[in-house]
């Protein structure tokens, strides 16, 4: 698996980083509601067009989460072998502990994202009757 656009291992490693990564990428379902109100929802396109954007958004912040998490293991598998090379190595035990810990948080990012596709196809839904919605559902 490739990096996400604009994305690199160390946005994994610092869950500061990825979250303000994450927060860019849900800007679509942040402001939904507005733009639906704001606009003629009448017109097929216009509700195409948001679902174009929401599709890539989902895919976009899916990618970036399957990513991190399959870098993480990768490193945890390294650090793990470490440590079986030198038990006593607390150096690396305290690393490794640090990194399952961001590493848990990055995969409790799955529950976050459930929640907001919910809550922003609930709303498209409501707006945009026309628009099968399934592909997007989990």
């Amino acid at each position: 698996m490739s990096a996400p656009k604009q994305f690199s291992p160390s946005i994994c490693f610092n869950f500061s980083f990825f979250k303000d990564f994450m927060k860019e990428l849900r800007k679509v379902d942040d402001n939904i509601i507005n733009r639906l109100n704001s606009t003629s929802v009448q017109a097929e396109g216009v509700c195409g067009d948001f679902f174009k954007q929401m599709s890539a958004a989902y895919a976009q912040r899916d990618e970036a989460i399957d990513y991190c998490l399959k870098v993480m293991d990768e490193d945890l598998d390294k650090k793990n072998l470490k440590l079986q090379e030198d038990p006593d190595d607390f150096d690396v035990k305290n690393s490794i502990f640090a990194q399952e810990t961001i590493r848990q948080s990055i995969s409790n990012e799955r529950y976050v994202e459930e929640i907001i596709r919910e809550r922003t196809l609930q709303v498209f839904r409501n707006k945009c009757r026309l628009i099968d919605t399934s592909s997007l559902e989990k």
